[in-house]
Formats: structure tokens, sequence, C-alpha cells
């Protein structure tokens, strides 16, 4: 169930939903998106549950929706073939490697992903992080923009190399980056 409030003042619909705390457990409020109104009919494919009205003059809606994610994400259905092929998903702004692979093999897989299926192709190499200053993520060759080698250099498709010498945090956010990058929003 989703929560909507509509603060007439400011001239914005607040979107919220309640989700379990990913380290406590307990449900709280979070907020998925803020939409400012123009004064234009919303259209939407929620089904308005309940309304009510606070002492500050806002308004609430309990609202319910089938597929939210397409609203929260949109690269949702990027995401969900991500997680159907390959066992990583993307929660709440984070990467969760597939438990069952190593994360070098979640790196592999993943970038032979958006090869396979043309998010990545050589004319978009090199790759690296916004903040990098002597690292790719992935090139067409198996070198670095220093142009040291690649530690432990892995060729995924023809002529795309990815470094799979690094940590699972890092692997998530090469892979989100990636993600962000190549997958049209």
């Amino acid at each position: 169930m989703y929560h909507a409030t509509i603060d007439p003042d400011a001239r914005t619909l607040t979107l919220t939903e309640r989700r379990p705390d990913p380290i406590t457990g307990e449900e709280r409020e979070v907020t998925i998106n803020t939409y400012k109104l123009n004064g234009s009919p919303l259209e939407t494919d929620f089904v308005t549950r309940s309304i009510s009205e606070s002492e500050d003059g806002k308004i609430h809606l309990e609202l319910e929706a089938d597929a939210i994610t397409d609203l929260a994400s949109p690269r949702a259905d990027f995401w969900d073939e991500v997680a159907a092929t390959l066992g990583i998903e993307y929660r709440h702004g984070n990467v969760r490697l597939n438990d069952e692979k190593s994360a070098a093999q979640n790196y592999r897989d993943f970038v032979r992903f958006l090869a396979e299926r043309d998010y990545l192709t050589t004319e978009d190499l090199p790759i690296a992080l916004p903040s990098a200053t002597n690292r790719y993520i992935v090139n067409n060759a198996p070198y670095h923009q220093d142009g040291s080698e690649m530690t432990r250099e892995e060729e995924v498709a023809e002529d795309v190399y990815i470094d799979v010498n690094a940590s699972a945090d890092t692997i998530g956010r090469h892979i989100k980056a990636l993600s962000e990058q190549l997958v049209p929003a």
C-alpha cells in the first residue's frame, strides 16, 4: 500500500511506502518521489482507497498500485531481466550480487549480458567511473587509463575487457555505474 500527501501550499504530491529497514527490520515510511503539481490533472494507475485531511491542511491519500517499481525506477524492466537471468538485483539504489557466484563471476556475467543485448558496444569503450583517475571499469584492451595492465583481466566479449581484481562492494558499484551509463532511463 502506498501513501500520498498533497501539500496545497507547496503544490506537491509526495509518494511514500512502508518498507522494512534493511538493518533493523522495523517498518518505516520511505519517500519514493515528490512531484510538483502544475494544476493539470494527475493521471496515474493508482486506485485511491481512502482520503483524509490533517489539521495542517495537507490531504492524505492511501493508494494501491500493481507495479510501483515502474514509477520508482525507470530501469525496472532492465533490472527485472537481470534478476531473472543472472540473479543480480537492484533494490533501493543498491546492487545485490548473486550469492551463489563469486563477485568476479557476477561482474563477468553482467558485462557479458550488457554486450550480448547491445547495451554495451566497443564504441562505448573505454568506460571509467567519473571519479577515476587511473582505472577503467571496462576497456577494449587489457589496460587502464594510466597505461598499466589490468591485474586480473578477463575478456568477457570480443574486445571487451574487465579487471576482476576488486572487492564485492567495488564490483557492485561498477555494475551500478555501468547500468546508469549504458541503460536508457
